[in-house]
C-alpha cells in the first residue's frame, strides 16, 4: 500500500514541480546560490549528536528541531504521532511505531524528487501534498474560489521593476525614518524591559541588554507551576551572543548557539536587527510590492552573511520595517519564520518598535509576542552579562 501511495505522490508531485519551475523568481529569492558570501561556521551534523539517524544524515544539528516541527505542522501531527512518548518523555531513537518508518520513506521520496526534478533545490516538501492533513490532498476543495480578473490585473501591475525603487533608496528612507545615520551611530548600548509570551502561552517578565558592536543578553523566568522548578534554575532562561559565540543557559544546561541560530539570535536584538539592520546582510534587492494590514510595503530580498535568505518588508509611506520573513533551507523543505514589528515610538530621537511578534511553523506553539515597557539607550551595561557560564549537568527530575 505504501508503494502505491509513493507512486501516486511521485506522479502528482512531478506535475506540481514541472508546472511551477517556471516561477523561478520566488525560488531565486529563497534559494539562489549565485551570490558569493562568507561560509557559515561549521557545526556538527545530526548523526554526530543524536542516535539512530537513518535518512537525515548530513543535516546541521541546529535544523533538527525546526525540521521536526515543520513535518508535524505539514501533516497535522504531534511528536507522539511518530515517536514513542512515555510519561511525557520522548524516546526519540526508538523505532517502535510504523509511522516513523513511513516518515523515513517519505523523506527519501522528497529528497529524490528534489534531486531529479527540483535541480537540487528543496522545491517540494511534506506540505506540498499534505497541506496540514494526515492524508495527501489529491483534489481541490469545493467550492472553488472565483478569482476577480480586475484584482489579478492590479496585482500583476504592481510588480514591474520599473515602478520599484532601488534597494539603496529603500534603506536610506528606512534609516531616516528611524532617526538618521548620525543618531544611529551614537548608540552604543540598548536596555529593554517588558514582557514576553512563552511557547505555552504564559506572559512573563523579559529584559535584555545589548552592547556594540556584537554583544547581546536576554533573560526571562517561567512561573513555578506545581513546584516543577524545585528551587533550581529549571525555569530560568538566558540567551547570549558575544561576537562569534552564543549560548542558551537554562535548566537543560549550557547549549551552544551554532550555525544559523547565532545570527537569528543576534537579529532578535533591537541594536542589531533594527538600528544596525544593514550591517547584518551582504546583499539587497527590491523584488516587489505587497500589502500588510492594508498598507503598501516594498519587499526586499536579502542574503545574510551565513547565506540564509530573508525578505524584509518596508512600509512605502513611512519607510519603517514592518516584517521580516526568514527561510531556513533544509533537505526536507524551506522552513519560514515571520517576525512582525509594530507600535513604533520615539526613544531619545529614534523610532523603535515596542511590540514584536514571532510566528513559527509549530502547530503546538502560539505566536510569541514581546512587548517593551521601556527602552533605554546609551546606558551602562554590566559586561559580565556576556560571559559564558560554567558548563553544568542538566537538571533531571
Amino acid at each position: 500500500m505504501i508503494k502505491v501511495v509513493i507512486l501516486v505522490l511521485l506522479v502528482s508531485t512531478a506535475f506540481v514541480i514541472l508546472t511551477n519551475l517556471s516561477n523561478a523568481q520566488v525560488l531565486r529569492d529563497q534559494d539562489s546560490s549565485a551570490t558569493t558570501i562568507q561560509t557559515a561556521p561549521l557545526e556538527k551534523t545530526v548523526e554526530q549528536v543524536f542516535r539512530n539517524i537513518k535518512v537525515l544524515n548530513g543535516m546541521p544539528q541546529s535544523q533538527i528541531y525546526p525540521a521536526m516541527r515543520f513535518m508535524a505542522a505539514s501533516l497535522g501531527f504531534q511528536c507522539g504521532s511518530c515517536h514513542v512518548i512515555t510519561n511525557d518523555r520522548g524516546d526519540f531513537p526508538a523505532d517502535d511505531k510504523p509511522e516513523k518508518q513511513t516518515a523515513r520513506q517519505m523523506i527519501k521520496m522528497v529528497a529524490e524528487i528534489n534531486k531529479t526534478l527540483g535541480e537540487g533545490r528543496p522545491t517540494v516538501s511534506c506540505f506540498t501534498c499534505h497541506r496540514g492533513q494526515r492524508t495527501p490532498q489529491g483534489a481541490p476543495i469545493l467550492p472553488l474560489p472565483i478569482l476577480s480578473p480586475r484584482a489579478a490585473v492590479a496585482t500583476t501591475g504592481t510588480s514591474t521593476s520599473s515602478s520599484l525603487p532601488s534597494a539603496d533608496d529603500v534603506l536610506i528612507k528606512y534609516q531616516g525614518a528611524i532617526g538618521g545615520t548620525v543618531a544611529i551611530d551614537r548608540v552604543t548600548s540598548c536596555v529593554t524591559k517588558g514582557t514576553t509570551t512563552t511557547a505555552t502561552g504564559q506572559v512573563v517578565r523579559y529584559e535584555s541588554e545589548q552592547a556594540a558592536p556584537d554583544k547581546g543578553h536576554e533573560a526571562f523566568t517561567l512561573p513555578d507551576v506545581g513546584g516543577r522548578c524545585a528551587g533550581d534554575s529549571r525555569c530560568e532562561y538566558e540567551r547570549v551572543v558575544n561576537g562569534q559565540q552564543g549560548w542558551l543557559n537554562s535548566g537543560g544546561g549550557v547549549q551552544e548557539l551554532v550555525g544559523e541560530q547565532l545570527a537569528d539570535q543576534r537579529l532578535s536584538f533591537l541594536l542589531f536587527g533594527i538600528l544596525r539592520l544593514k550591517d547584518q546582510y551582504s546583499s539587497f534587492r527590491v523584488s516587489g510590492r505587497d500589502k500588510i494590514n492594508d498598507r503598501d510595503v516594498y519587499v526586499v530580498s536579502v542574503v545574510r552573511s551565513d547565506n540564509k535568505r530573508e525578505r524584509l518588508y518596508f512600509d512605502v509611506e513611512n519607510g519603517l520595517l514592518s516584517r521580516r520573513i526568514s527561510y531556513t533551507r533544509t533537505m526536507i523543505g524551506n522552513i519560514p519564520q515571520q517576525i512582525d514589528f509594530e507600535d513604533y515610538r520615539d526613544v531619545e530621537g529614534l523610532r523603535l518598535p515596542f511590540t514584536i511578534r514571532a510566528s513559527y511553523v509549530d502547530a503546538s506553539s502560539p505566536i510569541i509576542t514581546r512587548k517593551f515597557a521601556e527602552i533605554k539607550l546609551n546606558v551602562p551595561v554590566n559586561d559580565a552579562k556576556f560571559d559564558k557560564p560554567l558548563t553544568r549537568e542538566p537538571v533531571i527530575k
